[in-house]
């Protein structure tokens, strides 16, 4: 099972809803669709919420996992955004029995997350070497921001002037409240349903539109060299300037020979689109399930006389196919949405990151005892990480006759090598080359142990620990420990079951 089609299919059909709307009852749905595309600013509130339906006769450990799903949301108290640089959100994420405040900031530089009972915030940075991987030193995505808008704008204003509209589209004059606001507010309320099986009948005539628009596809080709152009000539990196050169004097000749590859395969689209429907559907029957009547996008949006959505609730139902595996047959995504002061002043808050963060771009700053060392033992999340997830809990079987993890046996003592031991508990090595010892860093409480190869006094927490027998390094420079006394030394327990295996435990 394929669990990139899932995710792709509310896409589309979110996007497909909400962009392939002409005119209706006289409310031209491109132009204040576009419109949004213009906010620079606004304050809004949200509430995200997810609903599996079960099959029948599920486990009992399915239906508790479905019932934990079911009551997760989401609520955005108040999002801030000051521009498309400055950004933040306040707000609630609700699991089971537990409300769990988090305050999110975004500004050039990254983006901070505070979560209740954490010591420190967790950060994303959006100029690490992580974030940036393959783009040239000193590049900055923001000074393209405009270009991007620009670009965006373009392709939204080409596929709203090609997309059919969906059966069912209305646009009706409501007075209705809106947060933020004293009186009722005049609004337009556009009401879009489409269904799975709408959605395929969709697709062959937008592509059959689109073909035919030489004119809208030469401007979005043109306007998207224009911008390889600008990236270009800011690069201070080698071919650069011919690279801008060559888009300068043969921006035509390159616009109608792209035009020209667009062209033909969008009519090659056309000319095997109901073959290829039809071979995707017996390929993978489970597909037609999701693109069935079943699957259901109905959103309602709220224009005021400016142009501005002003309030959204957008309900997606996706049918997803019969698998063992899967103890659902269908899943709901439901999105309220509040928005005022939109392209006013607005001033987004800021996350306190002076003590310190997380950073979430460095693995080894989220191991399980490092994400718990960040919270107070006494907070909710500290408490469904440690009880209900179980993150520390570590439990694996080690065959002695499976050479896999090549255990073994000497004197009756069994030997493990150290990385292999060390990787299922998520512990640090440092080795330290002038004493040609190792030294292991215990994940959940920190503890050292210092091992060297060829003796059996070992340091643990400055107190001499004597081994069974001496660590020892083969052939090929791999360290071997005593698998029971180290694990133990680490905060797990090792013992043999009924058949022979070792079994490595940690709560």
């Amino acid at each position: 099972m394929n669990i990139k089609k899932w995710i792709a299919v509310p896409l589309i059909l979110l996007m497909v809803a909400l962009t392939g709307c002409q005119a209706v009852g006289g409310f031209d749905v491109s132009k204040n669709l576009l419109g949004t595309l213009d906010v620079k600013s606004q304050q809004s509130t949200e509430k995200i919420s997810l609903k599996l339906t079960p099959k029948a006769g599920i486990t009992q450990g399915d239906q508790e996992i479905v019932d934990l799903i079911n009551s997760i949301s989401v609520t955005v108290d108040e999002a801030k955004v000051q521009s498309e640089e400055l950004a933040s959100a306040k707000g609630t994420l609700h699991i089971d029995k537990y409300n769990l405040p988090f305050e999110i900031a975004l500004d050039r530089q990254g983006v901070a997350i505070q979560l209740e009972g954490a010591k420190k915030p967790y950060y994303i940075s959006l100029n690490s070497q992580e974030s940036l991987s393959g783009l040239p030193a000193g590049f900055d995505p923001y000074v393209y921001s405009k270009d991007v808008r620009d670009l965006t704008k373009t392709a939204a204003a080409l596929v709203l002037k090609h997309a059919p509209n969906p059966s069912t589209i209305s646009a009706t004059s409501v007075t209705e409240e809106v947060y933020g606001e004293k009186d009722k507010v005049k609004l337009t309320r556009l009401h879009a349903e489409l269904r799975g099986d709408e959605l395929v009948t969709l697709v062959k005539p937008f592509l059959t539109n689109l073909a035919k628009d030489e004119a809208g596809l030469k401007e979005l080709i043109g306007q998207a060299i224009d911008f390889t152009k600008n990236i270009a000539s800011s690069m201070n990196v080698d071919g650069a300037d011919q690279v801008t050169s060559e888009l300068n004097t043969n921006k035509e000749k390159l616009v109608n020979e792209a035009y020209t590859e667009v062209k033909k395969y969008l009519d090659l689209a056309v000319a095997q689109y109901d073959v290829g429907v039809s071979t995707l559907y017996a390929q993978s029957p489970e597909i037609k399930t999701v693109l069935s009547s079943n699957t259901v996008l109905k959103t309602d949006m709220y224009f005021d006389e400016k142009g501005n959505v002003r309030k959204s609730v957008s309900d997606l139902t996706v049918a997803l196919p019969e698998v063992d595996s899967l103890p659902v047959k269908s899943f709901s995504i439901v999105t309220e949405t509040q928005s005022w002061n939109v392209n006013g002043s607005v001033t987004a808050d800021k996350v306190d990151i002076s003590n310190g963060v997380i950073d979430l771009n460095k693995q080894a700053e989220l191991t399980p005892g490092a994400t718990l060392r960040n919270f107070d033992a006494n907070s909710p999340i500290y408490n469904i990480l440690k009880n209900d997830l179980e993150i520390t809990k570590v439990e694996t079987t080690f065959d002695p006759k499976d050479d896999y993890y090549v255990l073994v046996n000497r004197k009756g003592t069994a030997f493990i090598p150290l990385r292999e031991l060390t990787y299922e508990l998520g512990s640090e090595l440092k080795w330290d080359a002038a004493a040609k010892q190792i030294t292991v860093v215990d994940d959940i409480t920190g503890k050292t142990i210092k091992l060297k190869s060829g003796s059996k006094q070992a340091v643990l927490e400055g107190s001499t620990l004597t081994l069974p027998q001496a660590p020892y390094t083969d052939e090929y420079g791999t360290l071997y420990v005593p698998f029971k006394s180290v694990a133990e030394a680490l905060g797990a327990t090792v013992t043999r079951n009924s058949n022979g295996e070792y079994v490595l435990k940690r709560d």
